[in-house]
C-alpha cells in the first residue's frame, strides 16, 4: 500500500496525535536505553581511590562507600607491627582512578595470633613426616636441635622458644617450631677400653636449647 492511500480520509485531529505519539515513542526508547546504559556503567566517570591501608576495616568501608565505591575483605593474615584489625592491602591502589560502584578488595590483620593445634609428630619419629606436616600447617622450623646416643633422625621432641610444647597443645603458628631429634649412636670406638666408655657416659649430658644454659636437657639415662 502507497503511503499516499495511507493517509487518505485520516486528516482527524486523534489520527495526527497518534502519528506524534508514535513518532516520540520511536525516539525516545533508544535515548532512554543509552541513558540507563550510561548510569549502570558509569560512562566517563572517573573515582579516586582512597588510601584505606592502616585503617580499621570499619572506617575503611565508610571511606569507600562515601566515594560510591564498595569494600570486601578477601583474606586476613597476622602481622604483629600492624594494628590489630586494620587493613593491610588493599586493591586496586590508592589513586587508581575506577568507575562508582567499583568493588575494593581489602586484605586485614588478625586482632590476635594466629593459633593452631600441634600434631603428634613424636609418635610417629619420622623427621621427614614430621617437617612436611608442620610445614603444611604454616609452622616455621628453626635448625633441628641432635641428641647424640638416639636413632638418626628419630623425632624425640618440639619446643618453641625455650619451651617444649605437646602433641594436642594449642600454640601460635607464627612462632617457630624447633625439632629435638636424635644424632645417631655413639662411637665407641673413640674411647680406649670399656672402663672409659663407662665413665664418659655416665658424666654425657646433652643440652638442646638454642645457647648454652637455654631450655631444658635432653638426658641420657644408660
Amino acid at each position: 500500500m502507497a503511503l499516499k492511500n495511507f493517509f487518505t480520509g485520516k486528516s482527524g485531529a486523534k489520527f495526527w496525535v497518534n502519528i506524534v505519539l508514535m513518532v516520540v515513542v520511536i525516539v525516545a526508547i533508544p535515548v532512554l536505553v543509552l541513558y540507563m546504559l550510561d548510569s549502570f556503567t558509569h560512562h566517563g566517570e572517573k573515582i579516586e581511590v582512597p588510601n584505606v591501608v592502616g585503617k580499621s576495616v570499619y572506617d575503611a568501608e565508610s571511606m569507600l562507600k562515601d566515594r560510591d565505591l564498595m569494600a570486601m575483605v578477601i583474606d586476613s593474615v597476622y602481622d604483629k607491627h600492624a594494628p590489630k584489625g586494620s587493613v593491610l592491602e588493599q586493591s586496586p591502589k590508592p589513586g587508581y582512578e575506577v568507575k562508582g560502584g567499583r568493588m575494593i578488595y581489602l586484605i586485614v590483620n588478625l586482632k590476635g595470633e594466629p593459633m593452631v593445634q600441634l600434631p603428634d609428630v613424636v609418635s610417629h619419629g619420622s623427621l621427614r613426616e614430621a617437617v612436611a606436616l608442620l610445614q603444611s600447617l604454616g609452622f616455621k622450623l628453626t635448625a633441628h636441635k641432635q641428641v647424640l646416643g638416639r636413632p638418626k633422625d628419630l623425632v624425640i621432641g618440639v619446643k618453641q622458644g625455650v619451651r617444649e610444647v605437646h602433641a594436642g597443645e594449642t600454640i601460635p603458628r607464627d612462632r617457630a617450631l624447633t625439632l629435638v631429634i636424635g644424632g645417631g649412636e655413639i662411637d665407641s670406638t673413640l674411647f680406649e677400653d670399656e672402663e672409659d666408655l663407662d665413665v664418659d657416659m655416665e658424666g654425657l649430658d646433652i643440652n638442646v636449647g638454642e645457647e648454652e644454659g637455654e631450655g631444658e636437657d635432653f638426658d641420657i639415662e644408660l
